[in-house]
């Protein structure tokens, strides 16, 4: 079995789990549509991971005695690779050199899919794909594309630049991982503290400068009256207004921006309820039957994932 490596909590389960029931879904619901049905892993990892169980063992004389086991989970690869109905054509990208090796054992144990592992970048590996792939039908490309992307990112990586060429193909379906915490944590509470590299990084991922203004109320500064003559550009110190649910709800406005469909996110939290991610669904497909069908069955998977709680996979 293809090794794993050691990541997440419990919403790794919970997002998984949306995942597997929506890849199931899809090629059922598709595959007698005339369409080659793709499945994009942009940061797939080594396609699975280990987590330590507590197990117990035979009982003694005075009671069982407990001990930690280590156990693979598969992971979104492995589970795209065994969803059946099949993808006609699984595509697993990674950057790291020993997890890009792992995934290219673990496809090696499913000989009868078509799984391709890709090494590189995710986002130029996706905008290439976004371009190169015959999406729609035609004369000489009878079937056309239909494809699921899974777009779990290291950090801040997704540029939403990448985004817009997913959009743009109106193939895809895509579920997105926000790092919310990501953004909250870059977006200082002191606009003085927000450092040209914080600024890049989150107009990077969110496509625009205006976010600025959106996080900082402009009429929330400081009633220092000699401020102004400690700031560079001689620009107030700001305040950010912004809590978690104002993010989420701004990142949510974006993508409705370039995108037909964008479903309301699954937050996924620590145990502690620290906000971490928000689980995004979009559809790129403008066809209204196609929207309708794929927003009624993610807003289900969505809403069964917010009300339960999902046990690590055996």
């Amino acid at each position: 079995m293809a090794g794993g490596h050691r990541f997440g909590g419990d919403w790794t389960d919970l997002k998984l789990d949306v995942l597997q029931k929506y890849l199931g879904f899809f090629t059922s619901a598709l595959r007698n549509k005339n369409f080659d049905l793709y499945y994009i892993d942009a940061f797939a990892g080594s396609g699975g991971r280990l987590i330590d169980r507590l197990v117990e063992n035979q009982p003694f004389l005075f009671g069982a005695e407990a001990r930690l086991e280590q156990v693979y989970v598969p992971g979104s690869a492995r589970i795209a690779l065994e969803t059946s109905p099949p993808f006609q054509q699984i595509i697993l990208v990674e950057r790291h050199e020993g997890r890009f090796a792992a995934l290219t054992d673990l496809c090696a144990e499913y000989p009868d899919i078509r799984a391709r592992t890709q090494r590189g970048e995710a986002n130029a590996a996706i905008i290439e794909l976004c371009r190169s792939t015959p999406w729609l039908k035609t004369s000489r490309n009878r079937a056309g594309v239909r494809a699921v992307m899974f777009l779990d990112p290291y950090g801040m990586s997704v540029e939403f630049e990448t985004l817009r060429e997913i959009a743009a193909t109106q193939a895809i379906d895509v579920w997105y991982l926000f790092p919310l915490s990501g953004v909250y944590r870059q977006a200082a509470r002191s606009g003085r503290n927000l450092t040209p590299d914080k600024r890049a990084a989150i107009t990077r991922i969110l496509g625009t400068p205006e976010w600025e203004s959106a996080f900082y109320g402009q009429d929330n500064r400081s009633n220092d009256l000699f401020a102004s003559l400690d700031d560079v550009g001689g620009s107030m110190d700001m305040r950010r207004t912004a809590d978690v649910q104002a993010i989420e709800t701004y990142v949510k406005k974006r993508l409705d921006s370039i995108f037909p469909h964008v479903s309301n996110p699954l937050r996924l939290k620590r145990k502690d309820g620290t906000p971490l991610f928000s689980l995004f669904f979009a559809v790129s497909s403008p066809n209204p039957k196609a929207i309708g069908l794929a927003r009624k069955v993610a807003t289900h998977i969505l809403d069964s994932g917010s009300s339960s709680q999902v046990r690590p996979r055996k």
